[in-house]
């Protein structure tokens, strides 16, 4: 099994967002990374292991009491699913940031703002995303463990 915690963790490290930092209730911060993570495992085409979400309590410490439960899917991603779904995620956090860019507009009321530019940056940035997604598709989609699946190795004229 492996905890959304460790996707969660992947994800942010791919984001400079503050948006998470004014609500004080964790609780509702991991809801809404659940319903990006729910949007990335919609797009993952052929995953190699289960993306079905499932419960697990941990007992790290048998004089502890159990850790609350904790979310997770039952297929142990390696880091190839990992990085992916953070990918997804990126990318549909940024086209939310795009949907919503008229409620964050507000908050550059400077006569230097251009608000087309930052538009067009924005949606700039989003192809860029949309980019890096697809090339990590064919990357996860042609290698088993780091190597050629054993498919592709036929189309290069190898023998398997």
């Amino acid at each position: 099994m492996t905890p959304y915690r460790v996707v969660y963790e992947a994800f942010l490290a791919r984001i400079t967002a503050d948006e998470w930092t004014l609500e004080d209730d964790l609780h509702i911060v991991e809801r809404d990374w659940e319903q990006l993570l729910d949007m990335a495992v919609f797009r993952f085409k052929y995953p190699r292991v289960s993306l079905a979400p499932t419960i697990c309590q941990c007992h790290c410490d048998p004089d502890m009491p159990p850790c609350p439960p904790q979310k997770a899917f039952q297929g142990d991603l390696d880091d190839g699913e990992i990085q992916l779904l953070a990918l997804y995620m990126k990318h549909e956090w940024i086209k939310r940031c795009i949907a919503s860019w008229e409620n964050i507009r507000m908050l550059y009321s400077s006569k230097d703002f251009s608000q087309a530019n930052f538009l067009a940056k924005l949606v700039e940035l989003e192809k860029n995303v949309a980019l890096e997604v697809h090339k990590a598709e064919g990357i996860y989609d042609r290698s088993r463990h780091k190597r050629p699946a054993d498919k592709f190795k036929k189309l290069a004229g190898k023998n398997v």
